[in-house]
Protein backbone atom coordinates (compact mmCIF):
# COMPACT_ATOMS: atom_id res chain seq x y z
CA UNK A 1 0.00 0.00 0.00
CA UNK A 2 1.20 3.46 -0.97
CA UNK A 3 1.30 6.12 1.68
CA UNK A 4 -0.70 9.27 0.75
CA UNK A 5 1.38 12.42 0.70
CA UNK A 6 0.03 15.74 1.92
CA UNK A 7 1.39 19.29 2.00
CA UNK A 8 3.16 21.55 -0.50
CA UNK A 9 6.04 20.57 -2.68
CA UNK A 10 9.13 22.77 -2.86
CA UNK A 11 8.31 23.77 -6.46
CA UNK A 12 4.85 24.99 -5.47
CA UNK A 13 6.30 27.06 -2.63
CA UNK A 14 8.92 28.62 -4.94
CA UNK A 15 6.25 29.40 -7.54
CA UNK A 16 4.08 31.11 -4.93
CA UNK A 17 7.06 33.16 -3.69
CA UNK A 18 7.94 34.16 -7.27
CA UNK A 19 4.38 35.32 -7.99
CA UNK A 20 4.31 37.29 -4.72
CA UNK A 21 7.64 38.96 -5.52
CA UNK A 22 6.42 39.91 -9.01
CA UNK A 23 3.22 41.43 -7.63
CA UNK A 24 5.16 43.44 -5.01
CA UNK A 25 7.66 44.59 -7.65
CA UNK A 26 4.81 45.75 -9.92
CA UNK A 27 3.21 47.69 -7.05
CA UNK A 28 6.50 49.37 -6.11
CA UNK A 29 7.14 50.33 -9.75
CA UNK A 30 3.63 51.75 -10.18
CA UNK A 31 3.96 53.73 -6.95
CA UNK A 32 7.36 55.12 -7.96
CA UNK A 33 6.04 56.24 -11.35
CA UNK A 34 2.98 57.82 -9.73
CA UNK A 35 5.09 59.76 -7.23
CA UNK A 36 7.44 60.94 -10.00
CA UNK A 37 4.51 62.12 -12.14
CA UNK A 38 2.86 63.82 -9.17
CA UNK A 39 6.11 65.63 -8.33
CA UNK A 40 6.52 66.80 -11.94
CA UNK A 41 2.92 68.05 -12.10
CA UNK A 42 3.39 69.90 -8.82
CA UNK A 43 6.59 71.57 -10.04
CA UNK A 44 4.97 72.44 -13.38
CA UNK A 45 2.07 74.07 -11.57
CA UNK A 46 4.43 76.00 -9.29
CA UNK A 47 6.51 77.15 -12.27
CA UNK A 48 3.37 78.43 -14.01
CA UNK A 49 2.37 80.26 -10.83
CA UNK A 50 5.81 81.92 -10.63
CA UNK A 51 5.50 82.94 -14.29
CA UNK A 52 2.06 84.48 -13.65
CA UNK A 53 3.45 86.36 -10.65
CA UNK A 54 6.27 87.75 -12.80
CA UNK A 55 3.82 88.97 -15.43
CA UNK A 56 1.77 90.67 -12.72
CA UNK A 57 4.91 92.32 -11.34
CA UNK A 58 5.86 93.55 -14.82
CA UNK A 59 2.31 94.86 -15.24
CA UNK A 60 2.59 96.68 -11.88
CA UNK A 61 5.93 98.16 -13.01
CA UNK A 62 4.29 99.36 -16.22
CA UNK A 63 1.48 100.96 -14.21
CA UNK A 64 3.87 102.66 -11.75
CA UNK A 65 6.41 103.93 -14.32
CA UNK A 66 5.05 103.69 -17.86
CA UNK A 67 7.66 106.03 -19.34
CA UNK A 68 10.56 103.81 -18.18
CA UNK A 69 8.72 100.65 -19.12
CA UNK A 70 7.95 101.73 -22.68
CA UNK A 71 11.48 103.16 -23.01
CA UNK A 72 12.83 99.62 -22.64
CA UNK A 73 13.23 99.09 -18.90
CA UNK A 74 12.18 95.64 -17.74
CA UNK A 75 12.38 94.35 -14.15
CA UNK A 76 14.68 91.42 -13.40
CA UNK A 77 13.89 88.45 -11.19
CA UNK A 78 15.83 86.20 -8.87
CA UNK A 79 15.96 82.46 -8.41
CA UNK A 80 13.15 81.06 -6.26
CA UNK A 81 13.35 77.72 -4.46
CA UNK A 82 15.16 75.87 -7.25
CA UNK A 83 13.35 77.69 -10.06
CA UNK A 84 14.89 80.35 -12.30
CA UNK A 85 12.69 83.07 -13.81
CA UNK A 86 13.77 84.91 -16.94
CA UNK A 87 11.77 87.91 -18.12
CA UNK A 88 12.22 89.34 -21.61
CA UNK A 89 10.54 92.54 -22.73
CA UNK A 90 10.51 93.19 -26.49
CA UNK A 91 9.15 96.40 -27.94
CA UNK A 92 8.63 96.32 -31.71
CA UNK A 93 5.72 98.75 -31.79
CA UNK A 94 5.32 102.07 -30.00
CA UNK A 95 3.24 101.70 -26.83
CA UNK A 96 3.21 97.88 -26.97
CA UNK A 97 5.64 95.52 -25.24
CA UNK A 98 5.77 91.76 -25.59
CA UNK A 99 6.58 90.16 -22.21
CA UNK A 100 7.92 86.59 -22.19
CA UNK A 101 8.45 84.83 -18.88
CA UNK A 102 10.33 81.53 -18.76
CA UNK A 103 10.59 79.57 -15.52
CA UNK A 104 13.05 76.65 -15.55
CA UNK A 105 13.90 73.92 -13.09
CA UNK A 106 16.06 70.81 -13.10
CA UNK A 107 15.21 67.37 -11.77
CA UNK A 108 16.42 63.81 -12.35
CA UNK A 109 14.81 63.75 -15.82
CA UNK A 110 16.57 66.94 -16.98
CA UNK A 111 15.71 70.59 -17.45
CA UNK A 112 12.07 71.62 -17.74
CA UNK A 113 10.46 74.96 -18.42
CA UNK A 114 7.18 76.80 -18.33
CA UNK A 115 6.61 79.77 -20.65
CA UNK A 116 4.03 82.53 -20.49
CA UNK A 117 3.70 85.40 -22.91
CA UNK A 118 1.58 88.54 -22.99
CA UNK A 119 1.46 91.96 -24.59
CA UNK A 120 1.24 95.08 -22.46
CA UNK A 121 0.09 98.39 -23.93
CA UNK A 122 -0.46 101.92 -22.72
CA UNK A 123 -3.97 102.29 -21.49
Amino acid sequence: MKKQESGQSLIEVLAAIAVTVLVILALVTATTISVRNMTFASKQSLATQYAREAIEEVRAFRDSDPDSFFAGSCPSFEEIEGFTRTVTCESNVVDRVRVIVTVTWVDAKGTHKSNLETYLTRW
